[in-house]
Formats: C-alpha cells, sequence, structure tokens
C-alpha cells in the first residue's frame, strides 16, 4: 500500500489540475512578382517564400468559466533566423477580452478599409513615401508590448481600446479605440481612432471609417481615413467589391485615393492612385491560389521621395495548416 500512495497522490493531482490545450498552426506561401516600375531599382521580377508563420496556443478555462492562454507566432524565412511576431497571454470571460504583451491594438478588430475586399494587399513600389496606402485604420507601436480590452458585445455593437507605454519617458504613448456596429445580418460598420505622442513635435493621430455591406454572393466596402502629424494632413477614401463566382473561386477589386495637403511641391500635392485586383481559386482545403494585379501612381508632391506610375502581377500559393 505505501508503494501505491505516491501514484494515487499523482493521479488525485492530475484529476484536479486544469491541463492547458496546446494547438499548433502554421501557414506557407511562395510568390512569383513581375514589376513594371519607372525606379529601376524596383523593376523586374522576383519570387519568394518569406511570408510563413508557426503559431502556438496554448489554453485553460477553469470550472467557472474564465478563460486564459498564452499565443505566440513565429516568423521564419529560409536562410535566416526565425523571429518572434507576436507573443501575448489573454484572459477571458463574461466580462470580455483582455490581451496582454506584443500583439496588434485593437484597431486591427475594428477598422474597415477597401483591401480587406481581397486576401492579398500587392501594394506599388514607391519609396521613402509617408502617403497611406489604404483609407483602413492606422495603428501606432506595431506588436510592441500594449494592454488591449474588447467588451462584450452590447447588442449589435462592440467596442474595445488599447494602451501602450513609450517607456520611462512617456512621451510616446500610444492609445487607441475601436467599434463595430452590425446593422442587421448584412451591414456592419466600424471606426477606429488612434494616437501617439511625439517627442518635442506635434502628436500623430488617425481616424478611419469604413462599411461592409454582404448582399449574397456580392460584397462591397467603402471607406475613409485621416492621418495628422507633423508635416502631414493625409485624407483617403477607398472602395471595393467582391464577387463569389463558386464554390472555389472570388474575384474582387478595389480602388484608393490618399492625398498630402502639406507635402506640396508648386501645385503639386503628394498623391497616390492604387487599383488592385485579385482572383482567389481554393484548390483543396487549406491551399489556395492567388492572381494579383496592382496599378498604381504616385506623385511626392514635397515629400523627399521619387515619382512612380507603375503595374505589379503576383502570383502566389498558400497553405495553412
Amino acid at each position: 500500500m505505501k508503494k501505491l500512495a505516491p501514484l494515487a497522490v499523482i493521479a488525485t493531482l492530475l484529476s484536479t489540475s486544469a491541463l492547458a490545450e496546446v494547438s499548433i498552426s502554421g501557414t506557407s506561401e511562395f510568390y512569383y512578382k513581375d514589376v513594371d516600375s519607372q525606379i529601376a531599382s524596383q523593376k523586374g521580377d522576383s519570387m519568394g517564400n518569406s511570408d510563413n508563420e508557426i503559431k502556438f496556443k496554448f489554453a485553460n478555462k477553469t470550472e467557472t468559466g474564465l478563460s486564459y492562454g498564452m499565443v505566440v507566432e513565429m516568423t521564419t524565412v529560409a536562410d535566416s533566423d526565425a523571429k518572434i511576431d507576436e507573443s501575448s497571454l489573454y484572459i477571458a470571460g463574461s466580462f470580455g477580452k483582455i490581451t496582454l504583451g506584443g500583439n496588434d491594438d485593437v484597431t486591427g478588430s475594428f477598422g474597415i478599409g477597401e483591401h480587406d475586399i481581397m486576401d492579398e494587399e500587392v501594394g506599388g513600389t514607391y519609396t521613402d513615401s509617408s502617403i497611406q496606402s489604404s483609407a483602413g485604420e492606422k495603428a501606432y507601436g506595431s506588436d510592441s508590448d500594449k494592454i488591449s480590452y474588447i467588451a462584450p458585445s452590447m447588442g449589435p455593437l462592440t467596442v474595445g481600446a488599447s494602451y501602450m507605454d513609450g517607456g520611462v519617458a512617456g512621451d510616446t504613448d500610444a492609445t487607441a479605440l475601436g467599434a463595430k456596429l452590425a446593422i442587421g445580418d448584412n451591414i456592419t460598420i466600424g471606426a477606429t481612432m488612434a494616437e501617439q505622442g511625439v517627442s518635442g513635435a506635434i502628436d500623430n493621430e488617425s481616424h478611419s471609417i469604413g462599411a461592409k455591406i454582404a448582399l449574397g454572393d456580392i460584397t462591397l466596402i467603402g471607406a475613409m481615413s485621416k492621418v495628422e502629424g507633423a508635416d502631414e494632413d493625409i485624407d483617403t477614401v477607398g472602395a471595393g467589391a467582391s464577387y463569389k463566382l463558386n464554390d472555389t473561386m472570388t474575384i474582387a477589386v478595389s480602388t484608393m485615393e490618399s492625398e498630402d495637403s502639406l507635402d506640396v511641391s508648386g501645385t503639386e500635392k503628394e498623391n497616390l492612385k492604387q487599383h488592385m485586383a485579385e482572383l482567389k481559386h481554393t484548390i483543396a482545403p487549406g491551399l489556395t491560389g492567388y492572381v494579383n494585379y496592382t496599378d498604381y501612381e504616385y506623385k511626392n508632391g514635397g515629400e523627399a521621395s521619387t515619382d512612380d506610375d507603375g503595374s505589379v502581377v503576383q502570383f502566389k500559393v498558400s497553405a495553412s495548416f
């Protein structure tokens, strides 16, 4: 009996302790891209397998319904060191969800932009510009450590907030707010606001609002945003539409224009016009092929960058596990 006692203790502990649920998922993509650009260093074709990710998730749930866990996302590139892209813990329950650590702020959960109409956003090759490439949300602080909270849905309305501490000096703190409103089963409106302090200069601030309408096989998006800061007063508008051709194929198009009224040379403001098209084909569950085309025209205005007028064609295969 004495020899069996330790085994009984272990069995009791295992029966009363919470065992974490562990999941591992991943994505891998390969592309071929051909660029026609006015900038000689950007013109030509290329291929790559650079957008790969492995996601680890550990989750627990108590008998009272409290959920908590850890999420780590690791990016990988051939012949290069693996990099931790995001790492955070979360606590969720009837009070909502709190995320602590290196992760996106809430604008990514609430913002709606015309680029959301397609899976792959293939931008032009304009360089060293401060112009916006979509009319969607703009975040500050990327995946830096922050606190985010998304409240439980209040009927059709969901809201959230994030805060990033800029460090001891406290002059680069960033806050973000987001909200989504569902109107019936077909219409969703999303709005975001983000602000970041800048030491010795005008603070950065952004606002966005967008609407998404789902009409059977057709989806429509309209959006606008404004970004302000030191030497920045950027207004952007965009629209997109997609149509599900059949169970395996979807076509999508989008258009946008962004202009900075403070970057001016003569009568020319910094301006970007960009039009995109995508054909998406589901080859098998978890295996998808894309054909993307982007046409763009960029004028530098008073910005220290280079005018560019060109197009991009990209073929991509993506696998998720």
